[in-house]
C-alpha cells in the first residue's frame, strides 16, 4: 500500500467552524428576513460588531470573530437598520465557540478506535482508521493507499463520525497531488457545518 502524507493540505482542517445552537444566535422575530452573503458585516441586538460573513454553504453561514469562527443555520440572521444582526453579541458567541470546542474535545478523545470511518466535510467516506500512534492516524483509504494524518485535522460530524474540514473532492486532489510528488499546501479546506462541537471541525 502507498503512503501518503498530505498534512499541509488538510492542516486547515482545524479551523472548522464550530455549530453554535441555533435559537441561541436567533435574532428577534420581529427581524426582516435575511440572506447572508461573503464579506458583509454582522451585528448584535445592540448593533456591536460581531464579526464577518466569511462562508455561505448548504444553509450553515460562517461568521468569523477575528478569534473564533461559528457554523451558524442562514435563519439565525435578520436585516436590521444596521445590517445582518443575530441573537448574540461578539463575547456571547465567542464564549459559545470555546464552550462547544471543549465539549467536543472530550467527545473527541475517544473517538480515534480502528475502523471508524472517516469522513469529508461533504459526508462522503474516504476511509477507516488503521491505527493510532500518539498524535498521528493511519486511514486505510478507499483506493486502498495509506494516509498519515494528525488529530488535530478531526472533528465531530453530527453522526459523530470523525470528519475532516475538507470536501472529498479537494481530499482526493491531495491525494493525487502527493502521489505526484507536488506539493499540497494551495488546498483549502471547506468549511464544515456539522465537524464541529456545538451540535456536534470541525471540528476543532
Amino acid at each position: 500500500m502507498k503512503k501518503s502524507v498530505i498534512a499541509a493540505a488538510i492542516a486547515a482542517a482545524s479551523l472548522s467552524p464550530v455549530a453554535v445552537m441555533a435559537q441561541s444566535a436567533a435574532p428577534a422575530a420581529s427581524a426582516a428576513a435575511a440572506a447572508p452573503t461573503v464579506g458583509a458585516k454582522v451585528y448584535a441586538p445592540d448593533g456591536s460588531e460581531v464579526g464577518t460573513v466569511e462562508a455561505v454553504q448548504s444553509g450553515v453561514v460562517t461568521v468569523n470573530t477575528g478569534t473564533a469562527r461559528a457554523g451558524l443555520p442562514a435563519a439565525s440572521f435578520a436585516m436590521r437598520e444596521k445590517g445582518l444582526t443575530i441573537g448574540m453579541n461578539k463575547a456571547d458567541l465567542e464564549a459559545a465557540v470555546n464552550g462547544a470546542k471543549a465539549e467536543s474535545s472530550a467527545e473527541l478523545a475517544t473517538a480515534f478506535v480502528a475502523d471508524k470511518p472517516i469522513k469529508s466535510s461533504d459526508g462522503v467516506v474516504l476511509g477507516a482508521v488503521s491505527k493510532v500512534e500518539g498524535d498521528d492516524v493511519f486511514v486505510n483509504l478507499s483506493n486502498g493507499s495509506v494516509a498519515q494524518l494528525k488529530k488535530s485535522y478531526f472533528g465531530l460530524g453530527a453522526d459523530k463520525s470523525l470528519t475532516l474540514g475538507m470536501t472529498a473532492t479537494a481530499f482526493n486532489s491531495q491525494l493525487q497531488a502527493s502521489a505526484g510528488g507536488q506539493p499540497g499546501a494551495d488546498a483549502q479546506a471547506a468549511p464544515s457545518a456539522t465537524a464541529a462541537a456545538g451540535e456536534a471541525p470541525s471540528g476543532q
